[in-house]
């Protein structure tokens, strides 16, 4: 229920109205049928009804209006009018606002009041309202501060990921030049020692070129690693479960599905990680309370196959909050592998994400 009403602003909005609207045919605290009505009390019941459609902007505006109006109709009672303002206040500005206009408008309104029942009934529905828009407003503001730390904790994990890759090709670059700088430089003066005894000891011409190839292979075998760390990344970055474990957590109802063993190359991995990362984060941040998020991977086919779907309601990223510089990133990192990204709203409701991965990039093919 909760979901559908945050799902639906404006039909609580017209409820509320046509709950207030109502009270134009109350007689004290009876509400009766139909009868001869005071033309001041339905305009002052009707613009009462018509303010309930800017509460959560202006809900001073309301709560002003609303004692205004009770003050104006002193026989009339405006309990409806006044719960509504006051939830606006405590729901969506904060409980010391709701307090103070509580204490200002009973203030205005229990003098003013036909009876002593009228005015307990304005305390006691002061009194509920601001508990209870305090109570929603809480709630609201923890699960956003709780999808707020879910997604800086995965961007923080990224850019840790990203700092120990600098440290490593920082390190690789060392050995790079270590090569370089050494084997090279040790292989030509071996080459041109060969080249000067080549007639004058043959044997020991013979032995340096042995000497010179030994190198060679030697620095082509750790060439040929450095240069493998640095296409494939670190691999102790990628946890999936761990990552999984962290959404869940977080109350996001993830399912994963595999099919097959997973790639033996660590950068078809990384690159099946940060999919599902990404569109994991997606999920948090803008799916309308999803009960399945389904992440399916499918190691058996070539091309891999990876699809991260959820069955909320939202159609993307809000324009205020996101602009899917993400999937953006995403689709330039999977290019450097051939793969291709899909990503949209699914036919009725929810999102897609679809990933296909060539196996070329697999080691050794």
């Amino acid at each position: 229920m909760r979901a559908f009403w945050r799902r639906h602003p404006r039909v609580v909005d017209s409820l509320a109205a046509l709950f207030c609207g109502m009270w134009v045919f109350d007689d004290g605290l009876g509400l009766r049928l139909p009868q001869p009505v005071d033309v001041r009390w339905a305009l002052v019941t009707l613009v009462l009804a018509a303010m309930m459609f800017v509460r959560r902007s202006r809900p001073w505006w309301v709560l002003v209006a609303t004692v205004a109006g009770g003050a104006l109709m002193t026989q009339h009672f405006i309990g409806a009018a006044l719960g509504c303002a006051l939830y606006a206040l405590a729901a969506y500005r904060s409980t010391g606002a709701a307090a103070l206009g509580a204490a200002a408008a009973l203030g205005a309104l229990v003098p003013l009041a036909g009876s002593s029942d009228a005015a307990i009934a304005y305390v006691m529905i002061a009194f509920g309202t601001v508990i209870t828009g305090a109570n929603v407003r809480i709630r609201r503001r923890y699960l956003e501060a709780l999808v707020d730390r879910t997604v800086q904790l995965a961007r923080e994990k990224e850019r840790e990921g990203e700092l120990a890759a600098v440290r490593e090709r920082t390190r690789i670059a060392h050995d790079l030049h270590d090569i370089v700088a050494h084997s090279l430089t040790v292989m030509v003066r071996l080459a041109d020692g060969a080249a000067a005894v080549a007639t004058a000891d043959p044997e020991r011409a013979r032995s340096a070129s042995e000497q010179v190839a030994r190198l060679g292979r030697d620095a082509m075998t750790d060439m040929r690693r450095l240069l493998g760390v640095l296409r494939d990344g670190p691999a102790d970055e990628q946890d999936l479960d761990a990552l999984v474990t962290t959404f869940r957590n977080a109350g996001l109802p993830v399912t994963v599905r595999v099919q097959g063993p997973e790639p033996a190359s660590p950068s078809l991995r990384n690159a099946v990680f940060r999919t599902v990362q990404e569109a994991l984060t997606n999920a948090l941040r803008y799916a309308e309370r999803p009960e399945r998020v389904l992440v399916d991977l499918d190691h058996r086919a070539d091309p891999i196959l990876v699809e991260v779907t959820d069955d909320g309601r939202g159609a993307g990223p809000a324009q205020s909050v996101g602009s899917q510089q993400g999937l953006k990133a995403l689709r330039e990192r999977l290019s450097l592998y051939g793969g291709s990204v899909e990503a949209g709203p699914r036919p009725g409701q929810g999102w897609a994400v679809k990933v296909t991965l060539p196996r070329s990039g697999e080691d050794g093919r």
